[in-house]
């Protein structure tokens, strides 16, 4: 188990790439649930216990889907597994620095946040690195391709979890 944090670790600091990982389903799965559930953790801090599950789930099945359909359009679907795990794992280690931080901004209230909110900050343009850098080697292009398509997962993850769990007051 340490060895695949490790390859995990080593793949958020740029060392290694989704290619260094075995194709296997089983980590796959588990990568995808301790994802899921370091997502959902955190969405507990401004979500309801159901809605955060479902936020969770959500999520990880709206990267797989975004994965296989960039994937399928560059005809490499056969890279999918290891470029899905690499997501989850890398994801799931930068969820899990972030959720201390989220609590202490969330206790801390707006005028006080602001060390927790930078440091948040970075973890989100470290994420949106790390996602470029997976991307880059699955789809064989230049870094600044996969931190655009990086951005682009973020928008769309970001407005379809709004469009679900945000109600507007206005």
């Amino acid at each position: 188990m340490g060895k695949l944090i490790d390859v995990f670790w080593k793949i958020c600091l740029f060392r290694l790439a989704p290619q260094d990982l075995p194709t296997s389903s089983f980590l796959m799965a588990a990568s995808a649930l301790v994802y899921g559930i370091a997502s959902m953790l955190g969405n507990l801090l401004v979500l309801s216990p159901g809605a955060a599950v479902v936020s969770g789930m959500l999520e990880v099945a709206l990267i797989a889907a975004m994965t296989q359909l960039l994937l399928w359009i560059k005809e490499l679907g056969p890279r999918f597994q290891q470029t899905f795990t690499a997501l989850m794992g890398s994801g799931a280690i930068i969820f899990i620095m972030a959720l201390p931080l989220s609590f202490v901004q969330m206790q801390m209230g707006e005028q006080g946040a602001i060390l927790p909110s930078v440091m948040i900050l970075v973890l989100v343009f470290w994420h949106l690195s790390v996602v470029g850098h997976i991307l880059r080697h699955a789809i064989s292009a230049p870094f600044f391709v996969g931190v655009l398509l990086a951005v682009i997962y973020m928008y769309v993850s970001i407005s379809v979890m709004q469009s679900l769990f945000v109600t507007n007051t206005n």
